[in-house]
């Protein structure tokens, strides 16, 4: 059987860019290859590809240009150009890691396992970044390749409850397989550093896409509070820039309350220079009012750091103990869990620890060896008549 992936996405970084990355080197360093592999992607990414993939003969690349970072120009690849290739190269089924496939595979006999990374858009659509135009398409792409896939990877139990109950689907249909990381990478001793960066300062750190449902404000309400007593405590945003309003707003908070010195923002920061972050923080805290699993969490436990996230969608399933949680509209209750952890000794200790423990649940290997099943399995099926 011949199978492709499509892992050719925006050039931004973002979790589902990191997933992409991940699935693509274990995909290299795995033995288990049942089929002929056809990988699409970007020429942007290579950089971040295993070097080895050139010498696997079950593996080829397909490398698009980066132009197809752009969202429509991406559209109209997926959905008219990508089949036409696919199915002169006689593949059997297309993974789509990336939320939207090609609407037309069922009408050439071609499987579809598409993995959703969001439930953004039925559940918090005004907050979606960007504008209303290309987000109604985005979700309207989304709800079609959805209902026409065979499978559908879903990050988490809550991820799949939700679409299963939003869009009425078939629970057969669905298949939760949990990220993972790859926990020796933050065992090792040296890290790349950002060269302008004082690691020795105190400071809470945050990842996270500058994007209201993050509720970015908050957060910086809370520091402010926390700073009023702590005068040497920092804050160290890493942001992708989703939604420039909401940016411009974020700078002018920052200005009005004079936090100017004491609240650093990177943007567009390549993953490399994470782990160190992490690792010299006091504390990472994360705001979401919808996830489907919540990323950078389960990095930061991997660091040694402890975790402060709010309590909502399914924060708490991938969490566990691990965290501390807080109401994201209350900043009192952000402030709260902020002096908490770093003012009790025995709670900060617990939350390292649990958070070494946590993230045991969650291996990059695991994640690639139950999806390249779900893969195999959808080969094997016999379901092209029920289309």
């Amino acid at each position: 059987m011949r199978i492709a992936i499509d892992l050719v996405s925006t050039s931004i970084g973002s979790g589902t860019k990191t997933y992409n990355i991940n699935f693509c080197n274990q995909l290299i360093k795995s033995k288990k290859i049942n089929n002929y592999v056809y990988i699409y992607i970007c020429k942007n990414y290579l950089k971040f590809i295993n070097k080895k993939i050139y010498t696997k003969p079950k593996i080829r690349l397909i490398i698009k240009s980066d132009i197809l970072s752009n969202f429509f120009l991406r559209l109209i690849w997926t959905q008219f150009i990508l089949p036409i290739e696919i199915k002169l190269k006689k593949v059997h089924t297309l993974v789509s890691p990336m939320n939207i496939a090609p609407l037309l595979l069922k009408y050439i006999k071609i499987k579809s396992i598409l993995a959703l990374h969001s439930n953004l858009p039925w559940r918090f659509f005004d907050l979606m970044p960007g504008n209303r135009f290309k987000n109604k398409i985005t979700k309207k792409f989304m709800e079609l390749s959805i209902n026409n896939c065979q499978k559908l990877i879903v990050d988490s139990e809550y991820a799949k409850n939700e679409i299963k109950k939003i869009l009425n689907l078939d629970k057969k249909k669905i298949n939760k397989i949990y990220l993972g990381i790859d926990s020796e990478l933050y065992k090792k001793k040296n890290f790349h550093k950002i060269k302008e960066f004082d690691y020795n300062k105190k400071y809470l750190l945050s990842v996270i896409s500058c994007v209201k449902y993050h509720n970015i404000i908050n957060l910086l309400k809370a520091f402010a509070r926390v700073y009023d007593n702590k005068k040497d405590i920092n804050f160290v945003l890493v942001m992708q820039i989703l939604d420039k309003k909401y940016y411009e707003e974020i700078k002018i908070f920052i200005k009005k309350n004079n936090l100017e010195k004491k609240i650093k923002i990177f943007t567009n920061l390549e993953s490399k220079f994470l782990i160190n972050l992490y690792k010299n923080a006091l504390l990472y805290i994360f705001s979401s009012y919808t996830e489907v699993f919540g990323y950078t969490t389960i990095e930061a436990m991997a660091s040694g750091c402890p975790v402060l996230v709010s309590k909502t969608s399914c924060l708490p399933e991938i969490n566990g103990n691990a965290a501390y949680y807080f109401n994201p509209d209350k900043i009192n209750s952000i402030e709260r869990g902020i002096n908490i952890i770093l003012n009790k000794k025995n709670i900060y200790n617990k939350l390292r620890q649990y958070g070494f423990k946590r993230i045991k649940h969650f291996n990059i290997k695991d994640n690639f060896n139950k999806t390249l099943s779900l893969i195999d399995r959808n080969n094997t099926d016999n379901d092209l008549k029920n289309r």
